[in-house]
């Protein structure tokens, strides 16, 4: 299936934006709990970033259907390395193969600014994600100092 990756539309698309982080929250965390202090701001952040060429907001598309989101940037505190913030497939694209799509374009876009690593926050709980990113080469690296739940992940960007 052909995947296309455009920039999200803000005043058109926000609140499909909230959605997925609400949803990607839960499926991290298991509840609701601290999502409002998680999104507060989040608007103001996208608005701010959406010119910048190193951040990249996108809506994901197969064909008419809009199947996920992702948000990521070529850049992070270790060098030569970007940051995924974000890989989000809404549930019923789930399980389908579309993942690795999306994972191809983040490593595709990295690479095109010389990115050597990414790297991603991702939860303990989250079984299903965790299976997904060790099974594409994902490798723990660290504990998360900033979250007690999360865990930080690098992958290799080239082969």
């Amino acid at each position: 299936m052909r995947l296309e990756f455009n920039t999200i539309d803000l005043d058109r698309d926000y609140e499909l934006c909230v959605q997925a982080r609400r949803d990607a929250y839960f499926c991290s965390f298991h509840t609701h709990d601290g999502f409002a202090d998680f999104i507060d701001g989040y608007r103001e952040r996208i608005r701010e970033r959406l010119g910048q060429a190193q951040w990249h907001y996108l809506h994901v598309w197969a064909g008419e259907q809009r199947v996920g989101q992702l948000e990521f940037r070529s850049f992070s505190d270790e060098p030569e390395t970007g940051y995924v913030q974000l890989i989000y497939l809404f549930p019923e694209y789930r399980g389908t193969g579309l993942a690795a799509g999306l994972q191809a374009y983040i490593r595709q876009q990295l690479l095109g600014v010389g990115c050597k690593w990414a790297l991603l926050s991702v939860s303990r709980t989250n079984v299903r994600a965790l299976n997904h990113y060790r099974r594409s080469g994902w490798v723990f690296l660290r504990p998360n100092p900033k979250h007690q739940e999360t865990d930080f992940y690098r992958l290799a960007l080239a082969d």
